[in-house]
């Protein structure tokens, strides 16, 4: 496809017979940034997160395949900065992960070459009967099944609502894994793997992450099994409510599922839990839809178009940062104190609450506001 992203979105809006008006209508994108990114004039953006943010919103408005199109982006970019292109597309990381990736793979290539030097001295040594009882029983020990200890993907996570008593569908791929709210928590899901059985079932392995929590909850599904996310499991004790999941089908790299919530925690909610010491809380009220991104304790948990009428909690161990493309439209209460504006224009808003220790306590902590 030889075309640029702002050319094809004008097109297929054009094919489609509707106005720029029509679209900052239905997708809640100002008209003069839907402008923007068909003219690809991305200096109208206050930052890099908000033109990627905009730009999928509104490639899903036209039903293009958004992964498509976030790579023709990712392309025109690339050619157009020197800078590397994990730094265009994530701009909040911390600086100093790019060279943590970069010396990832030392660590990797001796560890290969470790558990090679280890497989060729079990192959090639003659020992005795007890040696050799010994390797039988660490292989039989391999066979049994390990708990899977990984990441979150760097793949898309897209934002999807899930109402009440209803059934949303969910396609998991390699690319494309969901983000979706649970009782104000923010939670993810994406497809991790898929093995066939000797009857040649597919089964995939499913990854589920609640955030600000790093670690991953992996289980295996089929088609036709529910799988029911508890907070009675023990790894999954700060979920809000219950969430069930029906696999309808597996290939041979994606799932298609079905999600539905469940029971409440009556023993504490998100509204309610607190994962550790959780010093700072911000409850956000929109007024009006707007363009909002969530960094809690250096992890993106949300960036999307918050519609009108929405509330959001948020919680942060450490450091909580906001940032809203327009102040006016969002209501923000601290820790329980009184609702006030986010911005008293219609402009774009940073803010950042950060746990700091009290000068005068050292068992204290204060929370500290800054932002522009």
């Amino acid at each position: 496809m030889n075309k640029k992203v702002g050319q094809l979105l004008k097109e297929v809006r054009e094919e489609k017979g509707l106005s720029i008006k029509d679209v900052a209508r239905d997708t809640n994108i100002a008209i003069k940034f839907v402008i923007a990114l068909e003219n690809e004039d991305y200096s109208q953006f206050p930052g890099e997160t908000f033109t990627v943010g905009f730009l999928k919103t509104y490639s899903d408005y036209l039903k293009l395949d958004s992964y498509t199109v976030m790579n023709i982006y990712k392309g025109e970019q690339m050619s157009e900065s020197s800078q590397p292109l994990q730094d265009i597309l994530d701009p909040t990381r911390p600086f100093h992960s790019i060279q943590m990736e970069k010396n990832r793979l030392l660590p990797i290539i001796l560890i290969s070459v470790l558990v090679i030097g280890i497989g060729l001295f079990a192959i090639f040594y003659d020992g005795s009967d007890s040696n050799s009882t010994i390797v039988k029983e660490d292989l039989e020990e391999e066979k049994t099944p390990k708990p899977i200890k990984d990441s979150i993907p760097e793949i898309t996570f897209v934002n999807q609502s899930v109402p009440e008593n209803s059934s949303v569908p969910f396609m998991l791929t390699p690319d494309q894994g969901f983000t979706f709210s649970v009782a104000n928590q923010q939670c993810k899901i994406f497809i991790k793997s898929v093995k066939k059985t000797d009857d040649k079932e597919n089964i995939a392995t499913i990854g589920f992450n609640i955030f600000p929590e790093r670690k991953v909850y992996f289980f295996e599904s089929k088609v036709g099994l529910e799988s029911v996310l508890s907070f009675n499991n023990p790894e999954l004790a700060s979920l809000g409510r219950e969430i069930k999941i029906t696999t309808q089908a597996v290939t041979d790299n994606s799932a298609k599922i079905l999600i539905k919530l469940g029971e409440q925690n009556k023993q504490g909610t998100s509204s309610t839990v607190t994962m550790g010491d959780v010093p700072i809380s911000i409850i956000l009220h929109y007024s009006k839809s707007t363009f909002s991104e969530f960094i809690i304790d250096g992890q993106t948990g949300e960036s999307r178009v918050v519609p009108a009428g929405e509330t959001r909690q948020l919680e942060a161990r450490d450091r909580l940062e906001i940032k809203v493309m327009d102040g006016s439209a969002v209501e923000i209460s601290q820790n329980g104190k009184e609702k006030t504006k986010l911005g008293k224009t219609t402009r774009y808003v940073k803010k950042i609450f950060q746990k700091v220790p009290n000068p005068l306590d050292s068992t204290q902590f204060n929370i500290r506001e800054s932002g522009e």
